[in-house]
């Protein structure tokens, strides 16, 4: 048998797997902080556009979302190994500040870091829902057994289940083999956290990194 065929349960062994679940977990809190942030400047900046006050609101959120999408490219590398390169010429260095400007707001990696941000939600959402249902499921499964042991010797009062087809789970074979399973799902929940950050990885790669012009 080839040494990948283990690569389903050697995950657990993988210090990237559990930082693979920190990724998916703090996804969701920077996800809505740059959804509230981006929705909010924007209507505000656009609300206020016919007196003027709305253009230095935009270019600020403008700038922000570009120092968001640089700490996203800065984490990506750093916690998924995604090499990242930097998504905005460097030509622009020397010139004025009109000149910048005119070349951010006509760059296509600007708002491929907006649609990043915007994305990241959704996706940071689905991610930590998946990672709580899967865990909590999983320590409520191997914990059963020992909760029925605990609750068979009287320490633990009443029933874990009782009526209708709850009696066939009040006996130590089907609490183990429950146990079991609760085991086995460790490393199917690894495989689907690990699919996840790779999934966010390559979305990353694919909106946060700059485009090779051919011929170059």
């Amino acid at each position: 048998m080839s040494d990948k065929s283990w690569g389903f349960f050697r995950a657990i062994g993988k210090s990237q797997s559990y930082i693979n679940m920190f990724y998916l977990l703090v996804a969701f809190p920077l996800g809505l902080i740059y959804f509230i942030f981006l929705i909010t400047g924007v209507s505000l900046g656009l609300g206020l556009f016919i007196t003027l006050l709305g253009i230095p609101i935009l270019l600020g959120v403008m700038y922000a979302w570009i120092g968001f999408a640089h700490f996203e490219r800065k984490m990506s590398s750093a916690l998924l190994d995604v090499k990242i390169p930097y998504a905005y010429s460097r030509e622009i260095k020397g010139k004025s500040f009109w000149e910048k400007l005119k070349k951010r707001v006509g760059d296509s990696n600007t708002w491929k870091d907006f649609a990043y941000l915007m994305i990241k939600f959704p996706l940071g959402i689905f991610s930590f829902v998946v990672l709580v249902t899967f865990i909590s499921v999983t320590l409520a499964l191997i914990a059963y057994p020992f909760v029925y042991y605990l609750q068979d010797i009287g320490i633990i009062a009443g029933s874990i289940c009782s009526g209708g087809l709850c009696d066939l789970f009040n006996n130590y074979p089907i609490a183990i083999f429950i146990g079991l399973l609760g085991i086995l799902l460790i490393f199917v929940s690894l495989a689907v956290f690990n699919g996840l950050a790779y999934i966010s990885g390559l979305l990353a790669r694919e909106l946060l990194s700059r485009k090779q012009r051919r011929g170059r």
